[in-house]
């Protein structure tokens, strides 16, 4: 590797040291996320949020193809050398003249030619069997390799797509000037974001405000704290508490409710056993309170599956897809205020709405009604 290009960094892949290391400089996994490539996991936003630790970065270790991967990672690499040739171990670079551009590469090859070594699903694999550069996969990883050639100024690049069960595909990319500009100015831009502390754009349909964190929230600037935030946010804490009271409530006796109905059900299906009914029999029977309706549900249809064994999309039939609307949804979760948040809401502020004895009835004490 050229030392008038970029340098080569001590440090072992997949170690504590090395993820600090990865936030010093833009990586080649940021550029196709940055360039809006399809099928990017995250926005620039939430990249943002990573970068400045306010967003956990995935646990790729829990992701199954990624656990897969490394496991497989010894035959992927000698499937590797024995249609490429001798491999240098994986190891880490940084652009001498532009320092916040860095990589992670699997490998070198005497030619210097780099290395990256992809083990994806079996779906998303035989789509690159099938479409090759046109895949989707291929288009997002192209530009993290374009990024790896621009930090090492290597000659070319093999994308290696391997699989233990089907036909591996390797591609073979060359530097291209034109993806180079693209990509250097999205990582500029991005890094100089960082450094001055104005976040990427606010994707409204993907990433969500994180009103927790005065500095957050100010170099978001689509948005504005308001005046009086500390007391709107104390305010909605204590309905929080308020809501989660209700939950743990509610789901003490839906457990009650739940194991009520099982053995009415139970009860029931005895009698109508005893008046006659077969096994096989829907029970339906009426009388004494109590009504039991049992019938027989069509097996609901895979549109989804259909779709993908005649290889269509929803696109190509616009006509047959229902209208947008807006769906909400409301979870909270324990909280402990703490001096050192940038929004402290005094826990003096969070009083209790729930008075007491205003806890849910008991199931037992009421008429349970089934349908």
């Amino acid at each position: 590797m050229s030392d008038s290009i970029c340098e080569i960094v001590d440090i072992e892949q997949g170690t504590p040291e090395w993820h600090k290391w990865r936030r010093t400089g833009v990586t080649a996994t940021c550029s196709p996320i940055l360039l809006g490539a399809p099928g990017a996991m995250k926005t620039p936003y939430q990249l943002y949020l990573q970068y400045a630790g306010l967003l956990a970065s995935e646990d790729l270790s829990a992701i199954k193809q990624v656990d897969a991967g490394n496991k497989l990672e010894a035959l992927a690499r000698s499937y590797c050398e024995s249609e490429l040739g001798q491999i240098a171990s994986p190891f880490c670079v940084r652009h001498a003249k532009y320092p916040f551009m860095i990589a992670s590469l699997d490998g070198q090859l005497d030619d210097r030619s780099v290395l990256e070594i992809k083990n994806l699903s079996e779906k998303k694999h035989l789509a690159i069997l099938e479409q090759g550069s046109a895949s989707p996969e291929f288009k997002y990883y192209f530009w993290q390799v374009q990024h790896q050639l621009f930090v090492t100024g290597a000659p070319q690049a093999y994308l290696v797509f391997w699989s233990a069960k089907d036909q591996p595909k390797i591609f073979l990319i060359k530097p291209n000037q034109g993806a180079f500009t693209r990509l250097f100015a999205a990582c500029k831009e991005f890094w100089e974001r960082l450094n001055q502390k104005v976040a990427p754009a606010f994707d409204k349909q993907q990433d969500i405000l994180l009103v927790s964190d005065a500095d957050i929230l100010a170099q978001t600037s689509e948005f504005t704290a308001p005046d009086d935030l500390s007391a709107r946010i104390a305010d909605i804490r204590r309905q929080v508490a308020n809501v989660r009271a209700k939950e743990a409530e509610f789901e003490a006796v839906k457990a009650q409710l739940s194991n009520l109905e099982e053995t009415l059900k139970a009860s029931i299906q005895g009698l109508a056993t005893g008046l006659g009914f077969k096994s096989t029999d829907p029970v339906r029977i009426d009388g004494f309170g109590f009504r039991y309706l049992e019938s027989k549900v069509k097996g609901r249809t895979n549109w989804k599956m259909i779709a993908e064994r005649l290889n269509v999309t929803a696109e190509q039939y616009p006509d047959c897809v229902t209208q947008e609307s807006l769906r909400s949804s409301l979870s909270v979760y324990e909280y402990e205020a703490s001096p050192e948040d940038s929004v402290y809401i005094p826990p003096e502020a969070i009083k209790p709405v729930v008075a007491e004895g205003d806890a849910l009835t008991g199931v037992e004490d009421n008429a349970l009604l089934l349908f």
